[in-house]
């Protein structure tokens, strides 16, 4: 398993709803869950579309 070297500064600002996304952010780069994504997910019949895994990606910070 890879273990991603994060180092935290000690800060007196507060803390944003963003906080929470490393951990699946992590989840998601450790589990390689982009290419299964991608896998699973038909592709698009245009050049210009997105990956799957781009979109739901995207998508990952904007649930609260």
């Amino acid at each position: 398993m890879n273990i991603l070297n994060y180092k935290l500064d000690t800060t007196n600002e507060l803390l944003t709803s963003r906080i929470g996304l490393i951990t699946p952010a992590h989840t998601i780069q450790v589990l390689d869950l982009s290419k299964t994504i991608d896998q699973y997910f038909p592709a698009l019949g245009s050049n210009c579309a997105l990956k799957a895994s781009t979109f739901i990606n995207t998508l990952r910070p904007l649930h609260k």
